[in-house]
C-alpha cells in the first residue's frame, strides 16, 4: 500500500537527517532556474514525492482507460438523446461551438482526474477535460527531485520511474492529428492567453516539442489569423493546437477570436481538445454517469466502474425525484444529510465555491443551499480526504507536517499518463492555503528472490 512506501520515504529522510536539512534548504533554489513557476514565483511544493505503487499503478490504468470511453460516451449523448442535452446548460453560443465536429472520433484526448485514493480505494470526485495543465510543471519538479543525490539510494532500492508527461502529450497530439487526416508534420501552436500566470509551462512544453522536431509557437488566440484556406500565426502557419485557453473564456472573446473559429469549423487546423470536450467537465455530467437510469448506456464493465469510483452525484433540480430509490424533499435532505454531502458549482476551477456540510456552520450551509438552488449547482457524496506527511525543518531539526491531499490523475490519449498530487491544509485543496504540488511517481515492482 501506498502508506508503507511514504513511511519508508519518511523513515529513509529520518536516517540522514543532516543532509536532508541541507537538501530541503538548498531545494528552492534549484527550483528558482526552472519552469517551475506561476507568474514570477515558483510554484510551492515540498521536498517528497506522492508515491504510487505497482498494485495502484494497474488500478489507475484500468480505472482511467475505462473512464475516458465513459466521458466520451457522456458527450456523445448530448447529441444523440435530446432529452438530455438540458443537463449541459448552455447558451446559444456556447451551444453553437459545441457543435463543430473536430475532425476525429473522440471529443476528450486531454483530462485530468481529481481523484481521492488511499491504498485500494480510489474515487473519481471531478473531471478537467476542457484545458488541463500540469504535465509540464510535474515533469520538471519531478526530474528535480529524482536527480537528487542523496535521495538516489531510495529511487533506486523502490524503482522508481519517471513519468514522461509531456512525452505523453506530444504523443497524443499527434494521434488525433493523424486521424484528423494530417498528412505533413505538423506546425504545433500552443494556445493560450499572453499574461497567463502558466506561461513558463507553455514554455516548458514548447522548448520539448521542439526538442522532438516539430516547430512550436505559443499563440494567443486573438493573434491567430485565418487567410487562404490556412491559420497563422504571425508568419507562421499553424496545422496543428494544444488548446490552454478554457472554453468559457473563449466564449467571453468569441467576437475576438473569429478567424480561429473559422478554421476550426473549416477543418484547417487541428484543435485539440476539441471544444465539446467541455461537456465532459461540467460536474454535472456525474448526475448521469452516477444515476442507474441510464446505466442502458453503458456496458456491463463501465457500469462496474462507475459503481466503484464515482461518488452519488446529483444535479440540485433533479436531486429531488431520488436519492437512491427514495422520493425525498430536497431542503429537508441537505439539511439532513449536511454532514455527508458537497455543494458543488457545476462549472468551477480551483475548488472555487466548493463547500463542504460536514466543516460548514449551518448558517452557511443554509446560505449556500438558497444560492445552489438558484443556481447550476451539484450535490455530490463527501468522500473521505486522506492526509499524507510532509517533511518540514523547524530550528535546524526534521519534522514532519500533515497535509490534506487528493491525486490528481492525468488521461491522455486514452490511458493513464502519470500525476501530481495538490496539497493543502484545507480540504478544499488549495495549494495557497499551506499547501503545494508534489509529483506523484510509480514504483515498478521487482519479483521476489527466493532465498536458496
Amino acid at each position: 500500500m501506498t502508506k508503507n512506501l511514504d513511511y519508508a520515504f519518511d523513515e529513509y529522510l529520518k536516517a540522514h537527517e543532516s543532509e536532508i536539512i541541507s537538501a530541503i534548504e538548498h531545494f528552492p533554489k534549484k527550483l528558482e532556474k526552472t519552469s517551475f513557476r506561476y507568474s514570477r514565483f515558483v510554484i510551492p511544493t515540498f521536498y517528497k514525492m506522492h508515491l504510487v505503487t505497482s498494485k495502484q499503478e494497474h488500478l489507475l490504468k484500468r480505472v482511467t482507460s475505462t473512464m475516458m470511453q465513459i466521458i466520451n460516451t457522456a458527450v456523445r449523448l448530448y447529441f444523440e438523446e435530446v432529452h438530455l442535452a438540458h443537463v449541459f446548460r448552455l447558451n446559444p453560443d456556447a451551444a453553437e461551438l459545441i457543435k463543430i465536429d473536430p475532425g476525429f472520433s473522440r471529443s476528450v484526448i486531454f483530462a485530468r482526474f481529481d481523484a481521492l485514493m488511499e491504498g485500494e480505494s480510489l474515487k473519481l470526485v471531478e473531471f478537467d477535460s476542457d484545458a488541463p495543465a500540469g504535465a509540464g510543471y510535474t515533469d520538471e519538479l519531478e526530474s528535480c527531485l529524482l536527480q537528487e543525490e542523496i535521495l538516489r539510494p531510495f529511487v533506486e532500492e523502490n524503482n522508481l520511474k519517471a513519468s514522461l508527461r509531456v512525452q505523453e502529450v506530444l504523443d497524443a497530439l499527434l494521434q488525433a492529428y493523424e486521424e484528423f487526416g494530417g498528412y505533413e508534420t505538423p506546425n504545433i501552436a500552443i494556445m493560450d492567453w499572453r499574461n497567463v500566470r502558466t506561461m513558463t509551462e507553455c514554455e516548458y512544453l514548447k522548448s520539448f516539442f521542439e526538442s522532438k522536431g516539430y516547430k512550436t509557437t505559443i499563440a494567443d488566440p486573438r493573434e491567430l489569423k485565418y487567410k487562404g484556406g490556412k491559420l497563422y500565426h504571425k508568419n507562421f502557419r499553424v496545422n496543428l493546437i494544444l488548446r490552454r485557453a478554457v472554453f468559457d473564456e473563449l466564449l467571453e472573446r468569441l467576437d475576438e477570436i473569429q478567424d480561429l473559429i473559422k478554421a476550426y469549423r473549416d477543418r484547417a487546423v487541428c484543435l485539440v481538445n476539441p471544444l465539446r470536450s467541455r461537456l465532459a467537465s461540467t460536474k454535472a455530467v456525474l448526475s448521469i454517469l452516477t444515476n442507474p437510469e441510464f446505466d442502458h448506456f453503458f456496458t456491463e464493465n463501465e457500469n462496474k466502474i462507475k459503481r466503484e469510483h464515482l461518488p452519488w452525484t446529483r444535479r440540485l433540480m433533479d436531486a429531488e425525484d431520488f436519492y437512491g430509490r427514495k422520493k425525498i424533499y430536497l431542503i429537508d435532505f441537505l439539511k439532513d444529510e449536511k454532514e455527508t454531502l458537497v455543494l458543488k458549482p457545476s462549472i468551477s476551477y480551483g475548488g472555487k465555491g466548493v463547500t463542504i456540510g460536514k466543516e460548514t456552520p449551518d448558517n452557511v450551509w443554509n446560505e449556500t443551499m438558497d444560492k445552489a438552488l438558484k443556481g447550476d449547482w451539484v450535490v455530490q457524496e463527501f468522500v473521505n480526504i486522506p492526509i499524507m506527511t510532509v517533511p518540514v525543518v523547524i530550528n535546524r531539526r526534521l519534522d514532519f507536517a500533515y497535509k490534506k491531499y487528493n491525486f490528481n490523475v492525468l488521461v491522455y490519449g486514452g490511458k493513464f499518463s502519470g500525476g501530481f498530487a495538490r496539497l493543502s491544509d484545507e480540504s478544499v485543496i488549495n495549494v495557497a492555503k499551506g499547501g503545494g504540488l508534489i509529483p506523484s511517481v510509480s514504483s515498478e515492482s521487482v519479483p521476489e528472490r527466493l532465498d536458496v
